[in-house]
């Protein structure tokens, strides 16, 4: 049953984190140090700490109920409900650490993370965000550290760090934008107040692909009305909405632009009006914090981690190479690993992207074990062809990772000094937000959690957010002096931005912390087809497809599948993939553990 799209658009809400930041933007997986071959995968000093499996010892077994093939967010979030529900479930990760794009190491005493790095949501009791609903149900969730301010510096040099919500984003409008601009904030901010309610109105974790959704949606009638009542408005492009109210201020349509892109991928007028109106409503209402997990982003994944595996038959594995998925008697039918093993299955859930999954799928369709209606399925989730009905990818990344000596800075976070911050280079640039390496995010998490570097010591990263063109470093030799080249060009843009809250970082830099990822970084470790950081979908032109497949017994979970990218949506995505698994009342009894946020 494919998602209605009124009903679908409730899970939009759930970008309201950043990948990394934010859910904003994330990723490379252990990029190499300064004087480590490419090749390596971060040397044997690079360790992971958040988790480590109670069964790694046991034999993995022959058969099983449900396998996942990744241990990204929708993954385990996927099975980590499943096995809340008692279903045996097994979670093989090719990785060597859990987490996918949000994986953590630790190399020198420092805790690096390559992903997610501004969070909101998760540290209040009630909440909308699905990945807290998530942590309600299976009793695990990270210790929260909360904090409520994150730095701009702009093109012509100026910087801020107001806290989030309405108390002092006022005056960065008067100051930044000038006369009108506050208005024009105010007028826009009363414009999608029923957008904002309608959009947190429901929540996403009632959502099934199939005729129990009656139940479980119905389970709340006055949220589900005041999100029908707006029909199509919500799915609409905000832009509508921005020639409607004529909004004109340059600061304010920047400001808009850089938060959607970080939210999604895409600059505000190709955003969706729930998107908008989740993120408005949830950033700038009063007393609101931002949310960092003690020990780093790879708690999120170890919270879930140990939710799968509370129950006897869950287990997550890392190492763990899946080479085919088994098809028989027109069904997934389990999986092959790299080694020869096979392991049975009743049901498969892939966290792959579908570029990798179709790979896994290649043997059984070239022995025409699949059927003509799922190759056409699986051929257009790989479709990037705009012009013929696909979807294009967004860009890469670069990142880097270093520790820092932090004689003579500030120990905690402030005003003058925040944990993290956004630089933009040029707003009138072409291609504006998503012109490459016009935005950096940068992150400090060590002045809010000390443990993440050694005493006197920092943690940082910076990373361009899905502007990087994987064309630029296509088919380069990853040991030739032309990757070492550019990787050294990177490096240099990126402590450029880093540089404009820590003069000095890069001499700072401790030797053998200093790591580089590139778009061949993401491709390798992380298995992201040419490094993409997911589907660019423009409201009101594309849709993402549901978790159902037309082969029995597979699933498809992780941000190409609806409602896309973003730690949030990403949870969301596996937990509509466990709902579909699970029967109407365990879902019913799931939605009991839930504590949402209470109604006006």
């Amino acid at each position: 049953m494919k998602m209605n799209s009124l009903i679908v658009v409730v899970l939009l809400k759930s970008s309201h984190a950043f990948h990394s930041p934010h859910t904003l933007h994330h990723h490379p997986s252990r990029p190499s140090t300064d004087n480590t071959p490419s090749t390596t995968r971060g040397g044997a000093a690079a360790l992971h700490m958040s988790f480590e499996s109670k069964k790694s010892k046991e034999p993995l077994p022959t058969e099983t109920d449900t396998i996942v093939i990744g241990s990204g967010l929708a993954g385990l979030s996927c099975a980590a409900l499943l096995s809340h529900n008692d279903v045996p479930t097994l979670v093989l990760e090719s990785h060597d650490a859990i987490g996918g794009a949000a994986h953590s190491w630790i190399r020198k005493g420092f805790h690096f993370e390559s992903g997610p790095s501004l969070y909101s949501g998760l540290s209040i009791d009630r909440s909308a965000n699905p990945l807290k609903n998530i942590y309600q149900i299976i009793g695990e969730e990270p210790e929260w550290i909360t904090y409520d301010r994150w730095g701009t510096v702009l093109p012509n040099g100026k910087k801020f760090a107001a806290k989030i919500g309405p108390e002092e984003f006022g005056d960065v409008l008067d100051e930044h934008g000038g006369p009108g601009a506050r208005e024009e904030f105010d007028g826009l901010m009363k414009r999608m107040e029923d957008l904002g309610d309608a959009a947190q109105a429901l929540t996403s974790m009632a959502l099934r692909e199939d005729a129990g959704a009656i139940i479980t949606l119905g389970r709340y009638p006055k949220e589900l009305f005041t999100t029908l009542k707006l029909g199509t408005k919500l799915t609409e492009p905000f832009k509508i909405i921005m020639d409607e109210i004529e909004l004109k201020n340059e600061f304010v349509i920047n400001w808009l632009d850089m938060l959607c892109f970080l939210l999604q991928g895409l600059p505000a007028s190709g955003t969706m009006n729930a998107v908008i109106g989740y993120m408005l409503a949830d950033w700038y209402r009063p007393g609101v914090t931002l949310d960092f997990p003690k020990g780093g982003s790879g708690e999120l994944a170890a919270a879930l981690a140990r939710g799968v595996e509370k129950k006897s038959g869950g287990r997550v594995c890392v190492n763990r190479h899946v080479d085919e998925i088994l098809v028989s008697d027109g069904r997934a039918s389990g999986v092959k690993l790299s080694d020869g093993s096979v392991i049975k299955a009743k049901n498969v859930v892939s966290n792959a992207d579908p570029f990798v999954t179709s790979k896994l799928l290649s043997k059984a369709r070239s022995e025409g074990k699949t059927t003509d209606e799922f190759n056409a399925y699986m051929d257009q989730l790989t479709n990037v062809d705009i012009e013929n009905g696909g979807i294009a990818n967004l860009k890469s990344f670069i990142h880097i990772h270093a520790g820092i000596d932090a004689t003579g800075l500030p120990p905690v976070a402030s005003a003058d000094f925040p944990t993290q911050w956004a630089v933009i280079r040029d707003w009138d640039k072409p291609g504006g937000v998503e012109a490459p390496r016009n935005i950096v995010l940068c992150s400090m998490p060590s002045l809010i959690d000390p443990d993440l570097a050694p005493e006197g010591k920092h943690v940082l990263h910076a990373y361009v957010p899905a502007t990087e063109p994987y064309e630029w470093w296509e088919g380069l030799d990853r040991n030739g002096e032309e990757y070492k080249k550019k990787k050294e060009e990177a490096a240099d843009f990126l402590w450029s931005a880093i540089e404009e809250y820590v003069p000095d970082a890069r001499n700072r830099a401790v030797k053998g912390t200093v790591q580089i990822g590139t778009p061949l970084t993401h491709e390798r470790f992380l298995r992201r087809t040419n490094g993409a950081y997911g589907p660019r979908v423009d409201a009101g032109k594309e849709t993402l497809p549901g978790h159902k497949t037309p082969l029995k017994g597979l699933s498809l979970c992780g941000d190409y599948t609806f409602p896309g990218i973003g730690v949030p949506a990403t949870a969301t995505s596996g937990a509509v993939t466990a709902n579909n698994l699970l029967s109407v009342p365990q879902h019913w009894a799931m939605l009991d553990k839930i504590r949402l946020l209470e109604k006006k």
